[in-house]
């Protein structure tokens, strides 16, 4: 009898310990789920005096208010929505964001602009390697109505698949502003400009690195034609500092006051000013109906010309990185012909600070350097 009680009152004990086991447990998920939940939305993590700026930013976007009322904040964007990936994330981000708050790694909006570009790179590679799921969470690719898209739009949306892009691919700085990325550009311009000046006396060949005027004398004031960037000379005789220069390229009859790079690319290496100087010859084009060559030949200052036309393409190379990359991926100049991307530099760069001379630039180095531009060309 005593023995049926004490099994009673033991298993009771028992069932009262696994029930308050099991209440602390569910206790403990719930406000562990709360916790997650409430440290997950916009107003707790605006509520950082270091996201002010980026806080400002997004209220004048789509992502805060657009004519469906759907509002992306930040964990939409910036936290997986399930999975192990959402606690790993929350752990790791919310951890290091802490310990950055409490020791002042942000404290005011000078400190954010400077990081504003380590930061945003480094937003941009993880979402391209989650293949930007936290956009996919909104934007499903499988329910869009592509005839409800613009044509460029649509295009470029059929076409993801094939050419390896993602949301983040193309949509950068929609949410914030997008980050100045010229300080790798100013030290390609100076460096080049260094290697300008230590150009040798005895160099056969030049590549200025800015437009030069082309004369038919030297010290002449009005130029026969106006080289630009990039243009590939070669010297014939030197006095001073002027060089006698020789430029080979090809002309379509129909254009007199133009000299392009190739038989059918609109590679411009010089505009003519006098189309009847004797200074120009035209011999037959090789394998290029319809066009022609062109020589034509003249004095040059010496001043803003390299030897070698790599560093020009490094420079074009970096101007890409730098006023392309911070709205969008990074398009290799290999995406586009030589013809195309005059157009495609000329409706990007005006969201831009580019200057006219670094916008030149940059659409030869692009055009040069295009899909259906020789080997060889690349090389030079």
């Amino acid at each position: 009898m005593k023995t049926s009680r004490a099994r009673r009152k033991s298993l009771i004990w028992f069932i009262g310990i696994l029930a308050l086991g099991a209440g602390i447990g569910a206790a403990g998920l719930y406000a562990t789920q709360w916790s997650l939940d409430a440290t997950s939305t916009t107003s707790f993590c605006v509520s950082c005096h270091s996201m002010d700026v980026p806080h400002q930013e997004w209220q004048n976007t789509p992502h805060f208010a657009n004519a469906e009322g759907i509002q992306a904040g930040c964990a939409d964007c910036h936290i997986p929505h399930e999975g192990v990936a959402y606690l790993k994330k929350k752990m790791t981000s919310g951890i290091s964001d802490v310990i950055a708050e409490i020791t002042g790694g942000i404290p005011d909006a000078e400190t954010y602009e400077a990081r504003r570009a380590e930061m945003a790179k480094e937003v941009w590679a993880e979402m391209e390697a989650n293949d930007s799921r936290t956009c996919r969470s909104c934007h499903d690719t499988d329910h869009w109505d592509l005839y409800e898209q613009s044509t460029k739009a649509a295009e470029k949306h059929r076409s993801m698949a094939e050419s390896g892009d993602t949301c983040i691919s193309c949509h950068r700085g929609i949410a914030h502003f997008p980050p100045d990325l010229s300080e790798e550009a100013d030290a390609a311009a100076n460096e080049l400009s260094q290697l300008a000046d230590e150009t040798p006396a005895d160099a056969d060949q030049l590549y200025p690195v800015e437009p030069h005027g082309l004369f038919a004398a030297q010290g002449d004031s009005t130029p026969v034609a106006r080289i630009m960037p990039s243009a590939p000379l070669e010297v014939t005789d030197r006095e001073g500092d002027w060089r006698k220069v020789r430029l080979d390229g090809f002309q379509p009859p129909e254009v007199e006051r133009v000299i392009y790079r190739r038989p059918g690319k609109r590679i411009v290496m010089a505009a003519i000013e006098e189309p009847e100087s004797p200074l120009l010859t035209h011999s037959a084009g090789d394998n290029a109906p319809g066009w022609q060559r062109a020589r034509l030949s003249g004095w040059v200052r010496a001043d803003a010309m390299v030897a070698s036309a790599a560093p020009i393409w490094d420079y074009g190379r970096e101007l890409n990185n730098a006023y392309c990359g911070s709205c969008h991926s990074i398009k290799e100049a290999s995406s586009y012909t030589a013809n195309q991307w005059p157009s495609m530099v000329n409706a990007y760069t005006g969201r831009t600070s580019i200057t006219e001379a670094d916008k030149t630039l940059l659409t030869f180095y692009l055009q040069t350097h295009a899909n259906d531009m020789p080997e060889q060309e690349e090389q030079q």
